[in-house]
């Protein structure tokens, strides 16, 4: 069998010699075999790539050019950073993307430096969190690019408030440096044995991240009825604050978050509205546990001020899950 196998392919190399020594005879003078042999090949066809493959190639080289592994932590990786806590940024949701936010507050501070047992209390309450509290639930949805409407309902044992609201993207860092964002909405409170109050607000909103890591965002805020727990039927309907937030990125999974609202004119309590936390974040989640001296998130409360003086901190956490 191999003495066969091995005149079977003497034969082939034999034909196959034969046969280019014909094209070369056949071929016009002047032409050398090589090129004889390249004229009698097929022209090369070259297949356009589909769309979907050069969309692809795109994507890879812009992951190549970016030098800074941070880059992406603000990107389409991560939730989008439409909130730092309680203070919205102005960066409105994607079209057809959402957002639901779980929020809890308690309405006993951590650490009560007033009480003759200050400690003993703390545990008894367990920081605070066996404490009546305040929750607050809300959905947002991206209607167009730039727009995302909300509706918010933010509770306890003796109020509730509800929120709708709608957030239109002006401007974009990308283009001109700075995320500028209107924000206007109504509110409804309700309280047991007392007539419902509600009104209206406005929000102007101003975002800007450096270096990939900082996220800064203020705004001016105005709301025409706002309420919290020491306001009185004399005392004005209105309230104007400026307010603050930052989010520091450590990692690209964990974030240290702070907020301020400031109240500057109308109805106003002693005391500046704070809060801060540690924010832990995923592509689609983040969890955060937040100490403040304000139980009210909502855009009525938010502005007021408290009477909460800084010593007696409450705890608290946010849950947000995005698409």
């Amino acid at each position: 069998m191999t003495k066969i196998a091995l005149f079977a392919l003497s034969f082939t190399l034999a034909v196959e010699a034969r046969a280019e020594t014909a094209q070369a005879s056949d071929a016009p003078a002047g032409d050398t075999p090589a090129e004889a042999g390249a004229s009698s090949l097929p022209t090369p066809v070259i297949a356009k790539p589909a769309e979907s493959d050069i969309e692809v190639l795109g994507e890879v080289v812009d992951l190549e050019e970016s030098d800074d592994p941070t880059a992406a932590w603000y990107g389409s990786g991560y939730s989008p950073a439409v909130r730092i806590l309680a203070l919205s940024t102005a960066r409105a949701l994607a079209a057809g993307g959402w957002e639901l936010v779980i929020d809890h507050r308690s309405t006993s501070p951590i650490y009560d430096s007033s009480s003759s047992h200050a400690f003993e209390d703390m545990g008894k309450s367990f920081f605070g969190l066996d404490s009546p509290i305040r929750v607050g639930l809300g959905l947002r949805y991206g209607v167009i690019d730039d727009l995302d409407i909300g509706a918010y309902r933010g509770g306890s044992s003796r109020t509730d408030t509800y929120e709708i609201d709608v957030r239109y993207q002006i401007l974009h860092q990308s283009h001109l440096g700075v995320d500028l964002a209107a924000r206007y909405g109504v509110t409804w409170f309700l309280q047991p044995n007392a007539p419902d109050a509600s009104g209206f607000y406005g929000q102007l909103l101003a975002t800007r991240l450096l270096v990939n890591r900082v996220l800064l965002s203020a705004g001016a805020l105005y709301h025409s009825n706002s309420t919290n727990d020491t306001k009185y039927n004399q005392d004005k309907a209105w309230s104007v604050a400026f307010a603050g937030g930052v989010e520091v990125r450590a990692t690209a999974g964990l974030a240290f978050d702070a907020e301020l609202a400031s109240c500057t004119a109308g109805y106003c309590s002693k005391n500046p509205t704070f809060s801060g936390g540690v924010k832990y974040i995923t592509n689609r989640h983040t969890f955060a546990v937040v100490a403040g001296n304000t139980t009210y998130l909502t855009a009525d409360g938010y502005i007021t001020n408290t009477d909460r003086p800084w010593s007696k901190l409450t705890i608290g956490f946010q849950i947000t899950r995005t698409h």
